[in-house]
């Protein structure tokens, strides 16, 4: 089973996982990696039967990332387990992925595949659906060697081409040209969100966007800041990929724009961004940034560096921001004042009981001020 067969239509939701992560130089954080991937596995509905950490993070082959003994002990796991598909929290090469298969017997995915196939279950409007192609597309095109590389070698002799190369080409080729198919579609998008933007800036309306780690509660903080319930809530990864925004009253006659926008994630490459640039847009353009970080979750550290990662990106780390710690009602008094200690410019809420919303109105409204927004 190859990369391409899995992210064009075959479902594995319900298979059994074995998920391997790596232990990192930093012990911090070797188990919330861990976690994070299985959350992830869960997130598209695998069942995953046992999980692993290996102590050395960096290549030990170049051919199988791991070394020969690693292989056997995880072939006698897959085996124990029946497991139907592995899952290594490094991203693989091409000839990594195919050789670990042969070995295994099984599908062999990365972290990668399995965010891509959460972008893909996840996309509903043609804009997602539009973007999560284009990303899948990008990470397939150096990865179309046919099938366990057996039309590559097909046929052909010195100085000619083989039936296998001439269709890999065609493969390439139509690739390439659905690609660029993509881009030209998301410009449109792009273009259509640009004439969406004057018409606001006509009307003199601040924006701001909520940005966080996926998962962090940003839709719930939408529905929360609104009185609405429009915008998908679901307690997974990636719930949200198609960007939402809705007016909000801060008081005083004072009105602003937020945006929803799709989740973050530690280490996310770089194409997979590249490719959500018509939804990560709205960042780029809001006046104000709500940098949501879920209290309870994974590392704080891990989740501001992410936001931060990002931003320098995006060129817009000097952007006005406020920190909003959510998720306190999942929290005690002591973690809370431990928080507060050491973050003392953030806010502190809870999206779903309602907690601290006031503050943060206030405050998303003095920086309004600041900048000389109008009132409607």
């Amino acid at each position: 089973m190859q990369h391409h067969n899995i992210l064009t239509g075959t479902d594995i939701a319900g298979k059994r996982a074995l998920v391997i992560s790596f232990k990192e130089k930093s012990i911090d954080h070797e188990d919330e990696n861990l976690k994070e991937l299985e959350s992830l596995a869960c997130t598209l509905g695998l069942n995953v039967a046992k999980s692993l950490l290996i102590r050395h993070p960096d290549p030990v082959h170049p051919a199988t990332y791991i070394g020969k003994g690693k292989i056997q002990e995880i072939s006698k796991m897959i085996q124990e387990e029946t497991c139907d598909v592995v899952i290594f929290e490094k991203e693989l090469t091409p000839v990594q992925q195919r050789n670990l298969e042969e070995s295994f017997g099984v599908a062999v995915i990365d972290r990668t595949v399995l965010i891509l196939l959460i972008f893909g279950k996840h996309a509903h409007t043609l804009e997602g659906k539009l973007q999560v192609e284009l990303a899948q597309m990008s990470y397939l095109l150096p990865r179309l060697v046919g099938s366990s590389g057996r039309l590559s070698r097909l046929g052909g002799t010195i100085g000619t081409r083989g039936p296998g190369e001439q269709k890999l080409e065609v493969y390439r080729r139509r690739a390439r040209e659905r690609i660029r198919l993509l881009n030209a579609r998301i410009k449109e998008i792009e273009k259509h969100r640009n004439i969406i933007r004057e018409t606001r800036q006509k009307k003199n309306l601040p924006v701001a966007a909520i940005m966080g780690y996926t998962n962090a509660g940003k839709s719930t903080l939408l529905n929360a800041l609104t009185h609405k319930q429009d915008a998908i809530v679901d307690n997974k990864l990636f719930a949200t990929l198609d960007p939402l925004t809705r007016i909000v009253f801060l008081g005083d006659g004072i009105f602003c724009l937020v945006s929803d926008t799709v989740g973050l994630l530690s280490s996310l490459p770089h194409h997979l961004i590249a490719a959500f640039r018509a939804t990560l847009e709205e960042l780029k353009y809001a006046h104000l940034l709500l940098c949501l970080i879920d209290a309870s979750g994974f590392s704080i550290e891990k989740q501001i560096n992410t936001i931060d990662n990002v931003l320098e990106i995006m060129s817009i780390q000097h952007k006005p921001r406020i920190n909003v710690f959510n998720k306190i009602d999942l929290i005690d008094e002591t973690e809370i004042s431990f928080l507060e200690r050491n973050y003392p410019d953030s806010i502190f809420i809870s999206a779903k009981t309602g907690s601290g919303l006031y503050e943060l109105k206030n405050a998303i409204k003095e920086i309004v001020r600041e900048n000389a927004y109008f009132r409607i």
